[in-house]
């Protein structure tokens, strides 16, 4: 059992437990009227079965309050638990809680209420209907076969003098009949059949289409992380990139600066290369010159030696 599955067990069981309350009442409140209805002491004083009859009612009903309300403390206290530290045992217990004393408590309403006389049958129904929101087919099914045992059974020992008959209605009484019981428990049967198969198919369509949306869910998860992967690269790519354009702002920055230094070098050169240019040719100029003057004393020293030899 995954942690949905955990979770979706422990909704279904707070929500039978929330129903049942509803369901309490309701019964109650209608056995209260019916059985005061039926005796005609509207406020006229309580009779001796009318008053047994009362606290019959009150002990059924005080019972089903009670086991519910334990569920919903165990229900409360485990809610407070992490799912994963939940066990799987304590659910399944739980889950087999919701069903078998409310099929119990069923059956012990439809004895008190006359079997055969009234329709308190269909109180049945609820369970099964109960159950496959907890349950699979086996569990539906199973539920099912519980509730066709417990009231085949009440109707045959009763019918048999195991135990005593009580009357819905006062005077009036199907109970004796065979062709009454036996029409009863075959149409039981055939009703609680029914009902247990379209509860297990309903059951198992709501399951199948709740499956297909956890996987449609777990690929939207899926494709949603690798979405969060991709988004989470592209922005390190983003920031990368961010980094590499400010990075060559401020290369592009530096040359541009390295440039305007160069061209002014360059500018400061061609300043003193033109000086120097200058400078050559007035140097140039007084070498040619110095030159001339040698020659010019060369030749005059020679003319002063020829003389001095003359």
């Amino acid at each position: 059992m995954d942690i949905f599955e955990k979770q979706q067990r422990i909704e279904s069981i707070n929500g039978i437990i929330k129903v049942r309350w509803f369901i309490i009442a309701i019964i109650l409140g209608l056995g209260f009227i019916l059985k005061a209805k039926y005796f005609g002491q509207w406020g006229t004083g309580f009779g001796e079965n009318f008053a047994l009859a009362y606290l019959k009612m009150g002990i059924l009903g005080l019972m089903a309050f009670s086991y519910n309300f334990f569920f919903w403390l165990f229900m409360r206290r485990l809610g407070r638990k992490p799912l994963e530290k939940i066990s799987e045992r304590a659910l399944s217990i739980m889950s087999i809680l919701q069903i078998v004393p409310d099929q119990l408590i069923c059956t012990l309403v439809y004895y008190n209420t006359g079997t055969v006389d009234s329709m308190s049958f269909v109180y049945y129904f609820i369970s099964v209907f109960l159950a496959s929101s907890i349950y699979k087919t086996r569990g539906i099914i199973l539920t099912g076969l519980l509730s066709g045992f417990l009231c085949t059974t009440l109707l045959i020992i009763e019918y048999q003098g195991l135990i005593p008959h009580f009357n819905t209605y006062q005077g009036v009484t199907l109970f004796g009949s065979p062709y009454v019981t036996r029409g009863k428990i075959i149409t039981f049967i055939f009703y609680i059949s029914v009902m247990t198969f379209a509860a297990a198919f309903l059951s198992n369509l709501i399951r199948s289409r709740e499956k297909k949306l956890r996987q449609e869910r777990d690929k939207v998860t899926e494709q949603s992380q690798v979405l969060t992967v991709q988004t989470q690269e592209l922005t390190k790519t983003k920031d990368y990139l961010h980094e590499a354009l400010t990075k060559s702002d401020a290369a592009r920055v530096e040359i541009e600066k390295t440039k305007t230094e160069l061209e002014k070098a360059n500018l400061e050169l061609q300043a003193k290369l033109r000086e120097l240019e200058k400078y050559g040719q007035v140097t140039t100029g007084r070498e040619l010159k110095m030159m001339e003057l040698k020659e010019k004393i060369k030749t005059l020293e020679k003319r002063i030696e020829e003389l001095e030899k003359k």
